[in-house]
């Protein structure tokens, strides 16, 4: 079986664990599952299937569910359409971690995913000291571009950036995707959590979810993809149906409101996690 259809088949089932009815996570405390050992980040969530009921965040339909060990939280959240991942590909997915009683935005990981031509991927790789084998090489190099997953920490006004740690001990995140929908993992080490009050087994903790919206980048690319298509977008506009005129079918044209989009709204969403203990 290629790696590529076995992927597939992981995420089918990934969907499938948390295709059944799920909870609204409003007003109560999820209780996190504990997880016998380190978890593998892949994005296709093999080891969720012990997940009997998901939570959902009803404004952005977001599905997700939440695992620890001892030294790291764990995070699966699947986004099944447009609307829901907005513009993640853009803004990357922000994850304010604290053990305060208070919400609080200083303390996190901003996980972003980017693309990176190949030639620069496998450059990067051997600065690094990572070697590549050349069969390895000429794998990537069937692709002229290659995902690359970055974790880039939130801190306090002022604070030091974390020390260097190994990949082990590092937040992570994969995502994979078929069809709509996506599947993301998150790893975030307890180490990382603001100790306000500790963050250990069993404690409670708040985590914060954000992605989505407009920014300069969207802006420029939806801008840009206006412009390709102006002549269209012009004809469009000079031939408009009845529909149009009566307001029933919205067209992308120059009076066009990107903010009142759907598919460009910001999201956002808190819980209160208590974790697992072994």
């Amino acid at each position: 079986m290629t790696s590529k259809r076995f992927t597939a088949i992981l995420l089918m089932a990934a969907v499938a664990a948390l295709a059944v009815p799920a909870s609204s996570a409003k007003d109560v405390v999820i209780q996190s599952v504990w997880a016998p050992g380190p978890m593998a980040i892949d994005g296709v969530a093999q080891e969720w299937g012990d997940v009997t009921e998901p939570f959902v965040d009803k404004a952005s339909g977001a599905k997700y569910a939440v695992k620890n060990d001892g030294r790291d939280l764990y995070i699966i959240m699947v986004l099944a359409n447009d609307v829901s991942k907005s513009t993640i590909d853009y803004t990357g997915m922000k994850v304010y971690v604290t053990s305060g009683p208070k919400k609080a935005k200083d303390s996190g990981v901003l996980f972003l995913q980017k693309i990176m031509p190949t030639e620069e991927f496998i450059a990067t790789f051997e600065k690094k000291g990572q070697a590549l084998t050349e069969a390895q090489k000429a794998e990537l190099r069937k692709k002229p571009d290659q995902p690359v997953f970055l974790e880039e920490p939130i801190l306090p006004k002022g604070a030091a950036a974390p020390a260097a740690a190994s990949e082990a001990d590092r937040p992570t995140f994969r995502s994979a995707g078929k069809g709509q929908v996506t599947v993301y993992e998150f790893k975030v080490p307890l180490s990382r959590i603001a100790r306000q009050q500790g963050a250990a087994e069993g404690g409670p903790i708040k985590v914060g979810f954000e992605w989505g919206g407009m920014n300069k980048e969207v802006r420029k690319d939806i801008l840009a993809g206006r412009a390709a298509s102006g002549s269209r977008a012009s004809e469009g506009a000079a031939a408009m149906t009845a529909n149009d005129q009566s307001g029933d079918s919205p067209r992308e044209g120059a009076d066009f409101n990107f903010n009142r989009d759907r598919r460009y709204m910001k999201h956002a969403f808190w819980i209160d996690v208590q974790l697992a203990t072994r």
